[in-house]
């Protein structure tokens, strides 16, 4: 079964809604500001420098917690019903819809559990009331692995809509890591790209939504449709960064080959990396084990060059960008593979085909 992308949405830093943002990163704006967080530079006369970063500014000003989550959910589910012309007061539509959010765990030990559990009980209702939505079928499922956990949505998504368990599933993802302690627990860790590191991540700040539904109930209701999601997996890598393993690339390559399988390759590819070293050599282990079988892009297009490390949000936004590659008529062909990898291990990849008439409805069957 094949999913519809029937809707989009994204708030980022450089644009408020999916849009914008997508031709910035065609672009390839970037938009970088100081944080609130200094770390030691020989560089600099006082030795000390400030940590750069991607955060958004005005929207969010001044919230942070659940107040800042809910904001930056509903910018983009509000994004995401006007771009696919939705009826907020459709009763019937909403309720036969779920919601499944995609988040990182909370990255704060002494706080983590309790903050968890806020997001689990409010999340989602504090969006809806926010958004001036109508109750949806349940909760949905909660995604927490960080980067990988869009596309185990989508994996779950399909699953469920195969099974005729829903008729259409909202993927909510977002992330922070701009806050001062966030920026804290990555630069404990060796994380953050600074002065004195120039390998690593730059902390971001995104939200981005994807409404997905299956190919006979899109043309049922002649929805909008961009692109299809042809092929999901997901997988695990034993040796992962959260444990400060090396790893192989093993379960990287593994998923990929079977999102491809059949093929020989994509001329189009969006990638996880963030400029950390133990990326790049995830993905560098995972072409050569590739190699002979698979022609891949080497230098796969990065969101994150433009808009930093998004964490949870950053799987919506390459499935957002290469649905609109479509939509514009840049993409390299008329397959995008989407990968992601979490530092505890998990990894997901995804094939993103092109519709009949990118940007318009999906006609009824005569």
């Amino acid at each position: 079964m094949r999913l519809a992308i029937t809707g989009l949405g994204m708030l980022s830093t450089l644009g408020d809604d999916v849009i914008s943002s997508c031709a910035a990163l065609r672009a390839g704006l970037v938009r970088p500001s100081p944080l609130r967080f200094e770390v030691y530079s020989e560089d600099e006369e006082e030795g000390v420098a400030r940590v750069v970063g991607h955060p958004l500014q005005g929207v969010t000003s001044g919230f942070e917690g659940l107040g800042l989550y809910t904001l930056m959910a509903a910018h983009a589910l509000d994004d995401l019903v006007r771009y696919a012309g939705l009826d907020r007061r459709d009763r019937a539509f909403w309720a036969s819809t779920a919601i499944f959010p995609c988040l990182s765990r909370p990255r704060l030990e002494d706080l983590g559990a309790l903050f968890e559990e806020l997001l689990e009980e409010r999340l989602v209702p504090a969006v809806l009331e926010e958004t001036g939505l109508p109750a949806t079928a349940g909760r949905g499922r909660r995604f927490m692995s960080g980067h990988a956990s869009v596309l185990e949505a989508v994996h779950e998504a399909r699953q469920e809509l195969q099974e005729g368990r829903l008729k259409r599933v909202l993927v909510l993802a977002l992330d922070s890591l701009v806050g001062e302690d966030d920026v804290m627990w990555l630069a404990q860790r060796e994380m953050l790209k600074t002065p004195q590191r120039p390998v690593g991540l730059m902390p971001g700040q995104a939200a981005g939504a994807l409404l997905l539904e299956g190919e006979s109930e899109a043309r049922r209701r002649g929805a909008r449709v961009d692109a299809f999601i042809e092929a999901v997996h997901v997988g695990r890598e034993p040796d992962s960064r959260e444990r400060r393993r090396h790893s192989s690339g093993q379960a990287l390559a593994g998923v990929l080959a079977r999102t491809l399988e059949g093929r020989r390759g994509v001329a189009d590819a969006y990638g996880d990396l963030n400029g950390q070293e133990a990326r790049a050599r995830e993905w560098g282990n995972a072409l050569v084990r590739m190699s002979g079988r698979h022609d891949l892009p080497v230098t796969p297009r990065c969101p994150a060059t433009s808009l930093g490390d998004t964490g949870a949000a950053s799987g919506a936004i390459a499935i957002a960008a290469a649905a609109r590659s479509f939509a514009r008529g840049y993409a390299r062909g008329n397959e995008v593979l989407v990968w992601s990898s979490s530092d505890s291990g998990e990894v997901a990849s995804a094939l993103v085909v092109r519709s009949d008439r990118p940007g318009s409805t999906v006609r009824r069957a005569s």
